[in-house]
Order: structure tokens, then sequence, then C-alpha cells
């Protein structure tokens, strides 16, 4: 399984048990902080409001007061507010978990639980993870539902491409290309049922980069936390209008397919 896809509880770090606490290694913490001083003006918003805010909106977005492109925007907004060497050092004082390995290509991902002053985990309404990317390691094309997340490049840089789901067929996702770019340290991806549902990402240059990301699912009454699926965009049949019929295809065949090479 693909490590953007891991159990929501997994992203949530609220009911793992067993895993090795880990904290950041001190040659990533000074990349990440080296690398987001140079994007991010020193003096916005702090580290503390930033996981505030994100709070406020994950629950309003739970409650239903917003809507999932309502939560993006916003997500993206504080992105460009925050002291991105701030939030990175914060992160490096919190508790940090290592998670279990995915397949041969999937990046290592880490849990981040913020503490409060005390050093106890704060219960919040949304996940954190870092994702650690060598130049193989690929977040494979898939599609989404019952969930909203979030991708701040910290490090590095990465091609990442966004399809609108616009419709299903069985076995198939119909989408429409949106973006294909590449995001530097500050850059902040987010998906939706609204908008750029499906994403891709890949290391940019042949180099490590991470990401830093929150989620939120279980936002659909009655039905699964998530559901995510692996796709085949550049396998489908691509219609008149510019949409492509792409095909499901499981995590395991979508990481043989689509390599850093793609």
């Amino acid at each position: 399984m693909n490590a953007h896809h891991k159990p929501m509880t997994d992203v949530l770090g609220l009911t793992r048990r067993g895993q090795l606490a880990a904290a950041l290694p001190a040659f990533l913490v000074y990349a990440l902080l080296g690398e987001a001083r140079a994007a991010a003006p020193q003096g916005r918003l702090a580290p503390a409001r930033w996981i505030d805010r994100q709070q406020e909106i994950a629950q309003a977005l739970s409650k239903g007061e917003i809507r999932p492109l309502a939560w993006c925007l916003e997500v993206e907004r504080l992105g460009r507010e925050v002291d991105l060497g701030a939030l990175m050092a914060t992160v490096s004082r919190s508790r940090v978990t290592a998670a279990p390995k995915g397949s041969h290509n999937d990046p290592a991902k880490r849990f981040v639980r913020f503490v409060d002053d005390s050093g106890e985990p704060r219960r919040l309404a949304y996940g954190a993870a870092l994702f650690d990317f060598e130049p193989y390691n690929v977040i494979t094309p898939h599609g989404h539902r019952h969930m909203v997340s979030a991708h701040m490049v910290v490090d590095g840089a990465f091609r990442i491409r966004n399809y609108d789901r616009v419709g299903d067929q069985e076995g198939a996702m119909i989408i429409r290309p949106t973006r294909d770019y590449v995001g530097r340290v500050g850059a902040v991806s987010t998906m939706c049922g609204e908008r750029d549902n499906i994403h891709w990402f890949t290391p940019a240059g042949g180099k490590r980069a991470t990401t830093f990301d929150v989620v939120l699912s279980g936002l659909d009454a009655g039905q699964p936390d998530y559901d995510i699926k692996a796709i085949d965009p550049y396998g489908g049949r691509r219609r008149p209008d510019g949409t492509i019929v792409a095909p499901i295809m499981s995590f395991e065949a979508a990481a043989r397919r689509y390599t850093a090479d793609v």
C-alpha cells in the first residue's frame, strides 16, 4: 500500500501502538530550517497560531460549517503566511514517530504529534506527518473520497500533477488534467472532492525532498472514513472533451508503472 494511504488512525497517531519513538535526525532539522528560512519571511504567522488555526478550520469542516474547497484555500493561505522555519523547529520539538515502511518506492513516513506547554501530545481534529522522499520514491496517482489533505514542500522540490475527478465508471475514474508544475519549498498542494482530487508527487531534479502533510478524514456521515484508489491516467482512454477514463489499479501495480522516471 502506498505510504500516503495507510489507515487514517495511522495518520492521526491516536491508536497505533508499539511504534519506535524517533526524533528528526539533526541533519534533517538543519536542512529543513535552512530551506524554510530562505523561503518564508520572518515575523509572519507564528507556529502556535498556525496549529490553532488548522484546528479551527478542521473542526468547522467536520461540522459542515465550511466546504472542503474553503478548507483548501485557507490551508494554502496559512502556508503562505506562516514562518516556515519556525514551524519546522516546532515540528522537531514535537513527538515524531516512524511509520512502518510501505512498498519499495514509497517515501518514509513520520507521524507528527504537536505537544502542549507541558510536553503532552495535543488531541487535534487533524493528523500531521512528514514524508521523506529519496530520489526514487513516488506517491503514485490516486483519487480520494471522504477526506481532504494538504502537502507543504519543506525540503527540495516536487513535480506535482493533479486531476479533477469529474465522474466514475465501473472500474475507472473520469478525470481531467488540471496542474503539472514544480513545487518548491513553501508550496502547498491541497486536494478535496471539489478540486484536484487526484494527485501525484515525484521528487524533482533527482534529489531528496520532503513534504509536511495535514489530513482530515471521516467527512461524510455514514460513509467510511476514507476511500483511496490508485489509477492509471497514462493508460486511460482520452475522450474528445479532454477528460480521461483512467482505470483503477492496485497500488502494487501503480508502484511498478509509475516510477520516478515517469
